[in-house]
């Protein structure tokens, strides 16, 4: 994610509302960490010095696009704040597969999404094993179903005709 005219731009690896959410937690617990070691140096305390909590890949790329890798008091609590704002806001979709979706193919999915759809929409996945393939996307109240359950049914009328026929 990075900052172009106040707008974010989400890094490939947050991809939905809950790697969102995560992210937003740890950079918290950083912020946190960040607020109290500031205050520690302008006192000139003395003690153990307390390690910076350690952040994930996608918080990390977060924080440093954000903050151009020197972040501060007010920076921190900018980007947190826009971050839970942006959870409420986004644009989502749920895409549901017939099996749990390697990381590959989510992150060709979210990319293509991306691409297409919204530079910054969240994508949700979900799995069922009942659409025996294909996808299901939901989007607000609107369903596309490409599944081949859906097209199962569809067709079948034609499947006792097509037995007689064999």
């Amino acid at each position: 994610m990075s900052k172009t005219n106040n707008k974010l731009v989400l890094d490939e690896a947050i991809s939905s509302v809950q790697d969102l959410r995560a992210a937003i937690m740890e950079l918290r617990e950083y912020a946190r960490w960040f607020a109290h070691d500031s205050i520690k140096k302008q006192v000139k305390a003395k003690g153990g010095k307390k390690p910076a909590p350690t952040l994930s890949t996608p918080a990390d790329t977060i924080l440093r696009q954000w903050t151009g890798g020197k972040p501060t008091v007010t920076s921190l609590d900018e980007l947190i704040s826009t971050l839970e704002s942006y959870t409420n806001t986004a644009p989502q979709i749920s895409i549901t597969l017939a099996a749990p979706p390697p990381a590959s193919l989510k992150k060709t999915l979210v990319a293509w999404c991306r691409k297409n759809l919204s530079h910054n929409v969240l994508v949700n996945f979900q799995f069922n094993s009942t659409i025996l393939g294909g996808m299901v996307l939901r989007s607000g109240s609107h369903v596309y179903d490409w599944s081949f359950r859906k097209q199962i049914l569809a067709g079948r009328n034609k499947f006792p005709e097509i037995l007689r026929n064999a």
